[in-house]
């Protein structure tokens, strides 16, 4: 119904991102003097020279691709979240033992889980000097209502394909009514990260719109600079309500290519590295001028069957694959020890309602020998495509291909970088049969880890009636012991199911310069929950 739209626009939406250029290479530039303000930021005509700094109030951090534009609400990659994520703040988050309040000074929720009242913290502005109120929240959900935009936030103005209603009661407060219960609806709207409506001029149709470029944000950092494919440079805002952040700028650096981003970090251009190596990690970890970082991601990384090819009209071909993989092979080889820990569900090991004790697929060489028989598999070409500038990717389908070919079955492996990779995948094509991904799943099962699996993005997963029924009896209850035991059927589920072949936990894994503090005050993606806590010895 509605939902089925908003996948469909939504995916169309991600493609569009994707093909203005965001992942492509860029040429990282030679390190130059601190920029602390906007007039110090280079003009257009100097794209090519990426602002660095050698005085220790600048963080830089690599990442692998770019935005396209500045609105959180149209980022849907990791990239693209940790660049975003210091321009702009989350209501609230709940954590296991405490909620940490950003931009709300509280939420309320009625008995019976259908009325939720949102309260503002006072005095909030947003980084043009514009206060931020509750018709700001209203906007950001009329937004996420709107079909026609492809914003990412769905999840919070729709409730089992049913609108949302909201109300402002006064200048700070709105009142949330939900057509049914949710337990997991006050977790969501946590992580809502507001747009500023007199910036859109109050038109819900952000697509194109030319404040998606201004980054009018209300987190600790504010826009100075953007470069695509280069550069985004921010500078502290001194009117945060949380106080002014102690590090003068950051700046993120386009560098697609790993052995670029560690030559950098060795020349002291960047600050910080993502690790995906056992031998990185222990490498780092043994120098005293960096330090090495690791908590649980939150994160699956999966082998996923498109429902949309023809090779998987017999049901058996996908138990002939899974039966043939060996997922510790794959983690020892692709992550290396201590890097990751084997998947046994769609649910990360960290998300709320994990269950360790759900059965996952067994690797068995002799049954899926038979099974490649049986199937007409045994000489068959399959295709798998993977995102060439996300970590482990390019290692895991290499081990794929010989897992499979061990079985009789030749699987072409093809790279493609994030733009062209989820244009593809998240598409309704059916000329290939596999695809490595990775989704977070942090918190709330009902967060992202429901969104690859109702439709919202991840179109070409099949998804069965029960486990669809369970999704929505998992947020129709409050009953913590009810919830739990919907949430191990549904894992159990899926894993009947067979759409998708979980591969990896992996651990958040990273080294910083050893001068920089407070990387690890609160271990969530992505990074930094909080930039007001980093700071410089």
């Amino acid at each position: 119904m509605k939902k089925n739209l908003l996948a469909l626009l939504l995916c169309a939406a991600m493609t569009m991102t994707s093909l203005v250029g965001c992942g492509g290479q860029s040429t990282p530039a030679p390190s130059g003097s601190a920029v602390g303000s906007s007039s110090d930021a280079p003009s257009s005509g100097e794209a090519s020279s990426t602002p660095s700094a050698d005085t220790p109030t600048s963080l830089i951090i690599p990442v692998a691709s770019c935005v396209s534009n500045l609105n959180c609400q149209l980022e849907s990659y990791k990239e693209g979240w940790i660049m975003l994520n210091p321009i702009y703040d989350q209501l609230y988050y709940m954590d296991v033992n405490e909620t940490r309040y950003y931009l709300a000074e509280s939420y309320t929720m009625s008995e019976d889980n259908t009325t939720l009242t949102l309260k503002l913290k006072d005095g909030l502005t947003w980084h043009d000097g514009e206060p931020i109120t509750a018709d700001d929240v209203i906007f950001t959900l009329d937004v996420n209502k709107d079909t026609n935009n492809g914003a990412g936030n769905t999840n919070v103005a729709y409730l089992n394909e049913q609108p949302i209603t909201y109300e402002k009661e006064d200048n700070l407060t709105v009142k949330i009514t939900l057509p049914a219960p949710s337990a997991s609806y006050s977790n969501l709207l946590g992580k809502l990260k507001l747009l500023p409506m007199h910036a859109f001029e109050g038109n819900t149709n952000i697509v194109g719109a030319e404040a998606n470029l201004q980054g009018i944000g209300s987190g600790p950092y504010k826009v100075v600079d953007f470069q695509q494919d280069q550069y985004l440079q921010l500078e502290k805002f001194d009117g945060y309500y949380g106080g002014a952040p102690v590090i003068d700028q950051i700046i993120f650096k386009i560098i697609s290519d790993a052995s670029a981003q560690e030559v950098s970090l060795l020349n002291g251009e960047i600050n910080f590295m993502e690790l995906s190596s056992a031998e990185a990690s222990a490498k780092y970890a043994a120098d005293a001028n960096f330090k090495v970082v690791a908590y649980p991601e939150g994160r699956v990384n999966y082998l996923a069957v498109n429902k949309f090819c023809e090779t998987f009209n017999d049901p058996k071909v996908k138990e002939a694959i899974f039966t043939a993989l060996n997922r510790e092979e794959i983690i020892l080889g692709a992550y290396g020890e201590g890097m990751a820990e084997p998947a046994n569900s769609i649910f990360s090991n960290v998300t709320l309602y994990y269950d360790g004790s759900v059965p996952s697929y067994t690797y068995d060489l002799d049954k899926a020998k038979t099974l490649v028989e049986e199937t007409g598999l045994s000489g068959k070409t399959m295709k798998l495509y993977f995102n060439s500038e996300r970590a482990n990717m390019k290692e895991t389908a290499q081990i794929i291909q010989q897992q499979l070919k061990a079985v009789g079955i030749t699987l072409e492996v093809t790279p493609l970088e994030s733009s062209g990779f989820f244009e593809k995948v998240f598409g309704t094509d059916g000329d290939y049969e596999f695809y490595l991904n990775g989704y977070a799943a942090l918190g709330d099962p009902d967060e992202v880890v429901a969104g690859m699996y109702d439709g919202t993005w991840g179109v070409n997963i099949a998804v069965s009636d029960e486990a669809a029924q369970l999704w929505k009896d998992g947020r129709s209850t409050s009953d913590t012991a009810k919830r739990q035991e919907v949430y191990k059927k549904l894992q159990e589920q899926a894993n009947t199911d067979m759409s998708v072949y979980p591969i990896a936990y992996p651990n958040y894994t990273f080294v910083t310069t050893a001068n920089l503090k407070g990387t690890d005050t609160y271990k969530t993606t992505p990074i930094f929950e909080d930039y007001t806590k980093l700071s410089f010895e």
